[in-house]
């Protein structure tokens, strides 16, 4: 089996629908399609955001996505330039997804939001060059530096 077909499979194991919400149930949302990617992201804003070492998402396409629920939404430039809006609970502060300028056909979904994150296997590590000094990365498939172009 060549890369592209453990990929496949990995992100395959994650059956639409795919659900998921806040901590307090006030914010959910669903996709009907399977994840294109996923990530553990090490760079310092998740880190911030987050209170974590890294984060992990996987990437839906923007149109299977569909949330229901008040959010509220930061913005900050990445690295790569970009507006990235990420979307909380407006009542307990749960993030829940983010949206890059640079990539409107995705929408990255946090996976600690997943009902049933059993199914759920990051791909990647991204940011290691930022990657908290007092853990050891999950061991994935591939691993980068920055954030690779797609």
């Amino acid at each position: 089996m060549d890369i592209r077909e453990a990929i496949k499979s990995l992100l395959g194991a994650m059956k639409p629908p795919i659900q998921g919400g806040c901590l307090c149930g006030k914010v959910s949302y669903a996709c009907s399609q399977a994840p294109v990617w996923s990530v553990n992201c090490h760079c310092q804003s998740c880190q911030r955001l987050s209170g974590a070492p890294f984060v992990s998402a996987f990437s839906v396409p923007a149109t299977s996505f569909e949330a229901v629920g008040e959010i509220v939404s930061f913005q900050r430039i990445a690295e790569s330039g970009h507006l990235v809006t990420t979307s909380h609970c407006a009542a307990c502060g749960s993030r829940v997804h983010a949206q890059s300028a640079g990539a409107t056909h995705l929408m990255n979904i946090f996976a600690s939001t997943l009902s049933d994150p059993s199914s759920y296997t990051p791909v990647s590590n991204v940011y290691l060059s930022e990657a908290a000094h007092w853990i050891t990365p999950p061991k994935v498939m591939l691993n980068f530096p920055k954030m690779p172009h797609a």
